[in-house]
């Protein structure tokens, strides 16, 4: 590796090769790896909206037994107004957890080239 490059060159000195296919392998392998470990953290927070959407859900439904009530009607309202918010959320969490899948899966065929190279 040229010393104009030291970004390369420290990853050339951490990998024990100083190829440009190997140095670039190895930089879109770390990317990838990267990528996936952003997915599942989405993953994780998508299961923790679940969880909460379905103990909100039977509070709900706890609420709804004990009759029609002006308290409860603001109780009732609040909670479907924070399900909307956390149904919103997890659809965002969806899409960004898609999006990190299909780089990760991008980098993956990056690095497969560089293999074959």
């Amino acid at each position: 590796m040229s010393p104009k490059f030291p970004r390369c060159l420290d990853i050339a000195n951490q990998i024990g090769d100083r190829r440009v296919e190997k140095v670039l392998e190895a930089v879109f392998s770390r990317e990838k790896n990267a990528y996936l470990c952003d997915e599942r953290e989405y993953n994780q927070r998508i299961e923790e909206l679940k969880v909460r959407i379905e103990h909100r859900h039977g509070i709900y439904k706890e609420l709804k037994k004990h009759g029609i009530d002006s308290v409860f009607d603001e109780c009732l309202s609040e909670l479907k107004a924070s399900g909307k918010v956390d149904f919103e959320e997890m659809g965002w969490l969806i899409r960004r957890s898609y999006a990190a899948s299909l780089r990760a899966a991008d980098k993956e065929r990056i690095v497969k080239k560089l293999r074959r190279f």
